[in-house]
């Protein structure tokens, strides 16, 4: 974690298109970036994005970013976003996508049911199942899953990865149950944004176009799961 697999292959090199904190949704014709592998997914470089990012100044002319910002405290935040500015070249265009916690809590507020129906049925019948499976039986679903293997630490017997497991082994019956989730994501979400904070963050960076931008199906996720709550934004060096 934290060091680049092959960061050699990009030295001085322009007009990158990076995808960072991509998780498993890698992309074709991206360097593909994020703290570490997960699964099977093809990595170009495991690199941590709360530190200087591995790529040379003004290298860029765009990146994508789909839900990871809110994974990291808010000052690693500001300085990710800063970071994107450095290797970005003039004119570079900077695509961000994010909770929006302004939709999350005013489904809230006026009892939204609508909204929180789908998150409520995956979360109960598609997630539960799987974590209180692989909590009580790591090894049956190790063998269940050969072509897809769960994370390692869903695997394994340590104290902490036990009890990070543990919290996933629950149902969801409450509208605020679902906030709960939202908002804290099992330990894992750090920072609330919005489309208004994220503005004022990306131009105290030095962006100058900002604009909320709508669902892309050519580069964007098609869960109906991520479209419901993200906000989208790109913004222009």
């Amino acid at each position: 974690m934290g060091k680049s697999l092959n960061y050699n292959d990009y030295c001085g090199e322009k007009g990158l298109k990076l995808n960072l904190g991509c998780g498993k949704d890698t992309k074709a014709g991206f360097v593909n970036i994020d703290f570490f592998k997960r699964g099977n997914a093809q990595f170009n470089m495991v690199a941590n994005l709360s530190q200087e990012l591995p790529i040379d100044n003004e290298a860029c002319k765009y990146i994508y970013c789909s839900h990871f910002i809110e994974h990291l405290e808010w000052f690693d935040g500001e300085k990710f976003i800063r970071e994107c500015y450095r290797v970005l070249e003039k004119g570079g265009i900077f695509r961000i996508i994010f909770p929006d916690f302004r939709k999350i809590f005013s489904a809230y507020v006026n009892r939204d049911a609508s909204f929180f129906e789908l998150f409520s049925k995956h979360l109960n019948e598609v997630d539960f199942p799987y974590y209180e499976a692989v909590y009580n039986d790591p090894e049956k679903i190790k063998k269940y899953r050969i072509s897809d293997p769960p994370p390692d630490w869903h695997l394994s017997q340590n104290p902490e990865d036990r009890k990070r497991l543990r919290l996933r082994v629950r149902k969801y019956r409450s509208f605020i149950e679902l906030v709960d989730w939202f908002v804290h994501q099992y330990g894992e979400h750090k920072t609330l944004y919005d489309e208004d904070s994220m503005k004022a963050l990306l131009q105290e960076a030095g962006f100058s176009e900002i604009c909320a931008s709508s669902f892309n199906p050519e580069i964007d996720s098609a869960s109906s799961l991520r479209r419901k709550i993200s906000a989208y934004i790109e913004a222009v060096k």
